[in-house]
C-alpha cells in the first residue's frame, strides 16, 4: 500500500498456494530503497502448535501510529484461525507474533481458511469469515487499533448461506458502513449491509439480491463510487452456460437502481473472466473482464454510466488479444488515473519458460488504448534516424524540452541516462551493442516513447 510517501509491502514467505513459513512486511521509500535494515517479522510458524502461516485475508492498512497487517494460520490438528498484527513507522512490531489469534463463532464449528478484511477508513479494520465448511453461515467482526473486538459476531447470511470465501467482495462508504458482495449455494449474488457498530444495515434477512435471473453467479466486483454500490458477476446463462457479465447499481437503503435481472456487460462466451470495477469520468465505472479467445476477443472493458447504458461498443472494447490472452489467476487490479482512463494490471498466462507474464493497459475514456507510442505521436515525440548507428537525435515541437530520458534495452534494463534535450539534440549511441531498445522520457507531464534499433 502507499505508505508515508512510499511503499509497504507484506507478503508470505514460502508460500505455495495454501501458506509459508512466516508473513514479512518492509517500508521502501518513492525511489525502491528498503528503508528497514532487515524485513519485519509479522508472524512464523511455531510447530508443532502452528503449521504455516497463511496468505488469506493477507492485507495491510494504515492506521495512524503505522500499519496493521492481517491474514491466517493453520493450526495443529486441521482448521484455521485469523490473526493479526502492528508495525509502526520504524518497522517495530506491536504485539507476540499470532498473540492475537481470532476463531471464527460460533465456537464448535470447525473453522476454515475463509477471511477477508477491509480498513474501516479509520485505524481499525473489519474482518469477515465463514467457520468453514460450503454452506455455513458467513459472519462479519470488527476490530480497533487496539485489537478490541465488538464482541459477538454479526452474522450477514441469515437465510442465504454460503462458505466460498473466494465469492466476497468487502466495499466501505465514506461513512464507514461495510458492505459485503457475495454468492450463496445456488449462485445468487447477493450484498449485505453492516454498521460500524456491528448492526445490520438492513431489515431482515439483511441482504438484497441483485438479479432475479435465474441461472449460476459467481466471482462478483464491488466498489463504491458517486454514493451507490456497483457490482459485476459472471451469470451462467443456459443453455449454453456460458459466463457473461452482468452488473447492478444498489444505494445505501438497499435499492436496485437499474431493472431487476441487471444490466448485460458482455455476451460473449468465457470460462473464468474473473470481472473488475474501477471508477471513470463523469459518475461512470469501468468493468474488465476475460473472453473465450477469438481474433479480436480476448481481455476487454467496457464503460457503465450511471444510468446503467454503455459507452463503448456492445460487448466493450479489446484492451489486450495475444493469445493467450486469458488471465492467470484472479491477480489483477484497475487502478483510476486522475482524468478517469483507467490503467489494468494483470497476469497472464504466458508461453512457456515463463508460464506468466504480468501486463498493464490503459484505457481511455473514449475507449481507446493508450500507449507511450500513441502518446509520443499525440505529443510531438520522435527520433531520428531509426534504426540509428551511433548517434540519436530528438525530434520535438518548437520550445518543448524532453525530460528524464532514459534508453533500456530489450530486457527492460536501463543501459543510458541523458540530461534533458530540446528539439534537434543528440544523444549518443556509442558502444551499445545493436539491437533493440525502448527511449523513454516526459514531455509537458506525460510519459512517452519511442523503439530504437541500433545497428
Amino acid at each position: 500500500m502507499p505508505w508515508r510517501g512510499g511503499l509497504l509491502l507484506a507478503w508470505v514467505q514460502g508460500a505455495f498456494g495454501i501458506g509459508g513459513d512466516s508473513v514479512r512486511c518492509q517500508f521502501y521509500d518513492a525511489a525502491g530503497t528498503a528503508q528497514w535494515s532487515t524485513p519485519t517479522l509479522i508472524a512464523a510458524y511455531s510447530r508443532p502448535a502452528i503449521i504455516y502461516e497463511s496468505e488469506d485475508a493477507l492485507n495491510v492498512m494504515p492506521n495512524d501510529s503505522g500499519a496493521t497487517v492481517t491474514h491466517a494460520l493453520s493450526v495443529n490438528g486441521g482448521g484455521a484461525r485469523f490473526t493479526f498484527n502492528r508495525v509502526n513507522a520504524n518497522g517495530v512490531r506491536r504485539w507476540p507474533m499470532n498473540l492475537q489469534q481470532v476463531y471464527v463463532a460460533p465456537v464448535g464449528i470447525f473453522p476454515s481458511d475463509y477471511y477477508r478484511t477491509i480498513s474501516d477508513g479509520g485505524n481499525g479494520f473489519y474482518m469477515v469469515a465463514s467457520a468453514g465448511g460450503f454452506g455455513s453461515p458467513i459472519y462479519a467482526q470488527h476490530f480497533t487499533l487496539q485489537g478490541t473486538a465488538w464482541g459477538a459476531f454479526t452474522t450477514i447470511s441469515a437465510g442465504g448461506a454460503s462458505g466460498r470465501g473466494s465469492d466476497w467482495h468487502l466495499v466501505r462508504d465514506p461513512a464507514g458502513n461495510l458492505y459485503v458482495v457475495w454468492t450463496s449455494n445456488a449462485g445468487d449474488p447477493l450484498v449485505s449491509k453492516v454498521l460500524p457498530t456491528g448492526t445490520p444495515g438492513w431489515a431482515a434477512p439483511g441482504y438484497v439480491s441483485l438479479t432475479t435471473n435465474l441461472s449460476f453467479q459467481s466471482l462478483p466486483d464491488a466498489l463504491w463510487y458517486n454514493n451507490a454500490l456497483w457490482v459485476v458477476w459472471n451469470d451462467d446463462i443456459p443453455p449454453a452456460s456460458n459466463a457473461f457479465q452482468y452488473m447492478q447499481k444498489v444505494d445505501a437503503a438497499g435499492t436496485l437502481a437499474w431493472p431487476a435481472t441487471g444490466v448485460l456487460v458482455n455476451n460473449l462466451p468465457a470460462f473464468t473472466p474473473y470481472p473488475r470495477l474501477a471508477a471513470s469520468d463523469n459518475g461512470s465505472v469501468m468493468a474488465f473482464y476475460v473472453t473465450t479467445y477469438s481474433a479480436g476477443t480476448g481481455l476487454r472493458a467496457q464503460k457503465i454510466r450511471p444510468d446503467a447504458t454503455l459507452a463503448f461498443p456492445v460487448n466493450g472494447v479489446a484492451l489486450h488479444t495475444v493469445d493467450p490472452d486469458r488471465l492467470a489467476s484472479v491477480d489483477s487490479a484497475p487502478v483510476t488515473q486522475p482524468n478517469g482512463s483507467v490503467q489494468f494490471f494483470w497476469a497472464s498466462a504466458g508461453a512457456a519458460p515463463t508460464g506468466q507474464d504480468v501486463c498493464a493497459g490503459r484505457m481511455q475514456n473514449a475507449g481507446t488504448l493508450l500507449s507511450t507510442e500513441r502518446a509520443a505521436e499525440a505529443a510531438g515525440f520522435d527520433v531520428f534516424p531509426n534504426p540509428a548507428t551511433s548517434e540519436l537525435r530528438v525530434r520535438l515541437p518548437l520550445g518543448a524540452t524532453a525530460r528524464q530520458l532514459r534508453l533500456y534495452d530489450a530486457l527492460g534494463r536501463p543501459v543510458r541516462a541523458y540530461a534533458e534535450a530540446g528539439p534537434a539534440a543528440a544523444l549518443s549511441l556509442r558502444g551499445l551493442p545493436a539491437g533493440l531498445y525502448v527511449l523513454r522520457g516526459t514531455l509537458a507531464g506525460q510519459e512517452v516513447s519511442r523503439r530504437v534499433v541500433v545497428q
